[in-house]
């Protein structure tokens, strides 16, 4: 028969850890709402970073579209749309170019699209956009041959975009060009020739 002390000894045991198991699920309990409420916080504040990246999404989204959009309305009134679509998988965003026929509403390849010359200005006039949305932006652009590829029959076109952008945005553009029809947009022009020496000279022409 069990020793009456031995049992007192094991009930109090029993006692002890029923009252260390009822201080740690105390413990725990004040654990888990601690935890439950930073994940609250978190989902907030995760929450709150979503809708300021869609908002800054949507105003990039907004102000590149305008800018390509009315570079390829003035070299190709009524033929093609852009349009600038997020993609979010995997904690990542990535960014799509749409070129949509105005006729149809259908996609199409810009590749194919006027020879190329809607790849070349989509090009030039999503490096304007980028530029002038950085922060570094200082209203000045320097340019090198932007349009080469642009076949000949499009060039003025492309001469009114550059000036029409120049003034929407208020920015100042400094172009290297031997493109004739961008002297007749142009505030200033500086010519440089290259005498039988190999020397270059610079002189202003009036405009």
């Amino acid at each position: 028969m069990m020793d009456i002390n031995r049992v007192k000894q094991l009930f109090l045991q029993s006692k002890g850890m029923k009252k260390q198991i009822k201080n740690n699920l105390i413990q725990n309990k004040t654990t888990l709402d601690n935890l439950n409420n930073r994940i609250k916080l978190l989902e907030q504040a995760q929450a709150f970073l979503q809708k300021v990246a869609q908002d800054t999404q949507s105003q990039l989204k907004f102000q590149i579209e305008d800018i390509v959009n009315l570079a390829l309305e003035t070299c190709f009134p009524n033929e093609y749309e852009f349009q600038l679509q997020f993609n979010i998988a995997r904690g990542k965003t990535d960014a799509e170019l749409v070129f949509l026929s105005q006729k149809t509403g259908r996609p199409i390849d810009p590749m194919n699209a006027s020879g190329g010359g809607v790849v070349d200005v989509t090009c030039w006039a999503l490096r304007l956009a980028s530029y002038v949305l950085s922060s570094n932006c200082d209203n000045v652009m320097i340019l090198d041959e932007p349009m080469k590829f642009v076949s000949k029959d499009l060039m003025s076109r492309v001469c009114e975009v550059v000036r029409q952008l120049s003034t929407k945005l208020g920015l100042e553009i400094i172009m290297v060009t031997h493109e004739n029809q961008f002297i007749d947009i142009a505030d200033r022009v500086f010519e440089v020739k290259k005498n039988i020496k190999g020397v270059s000279s610079v002189c202003v022409r009036g405009n």
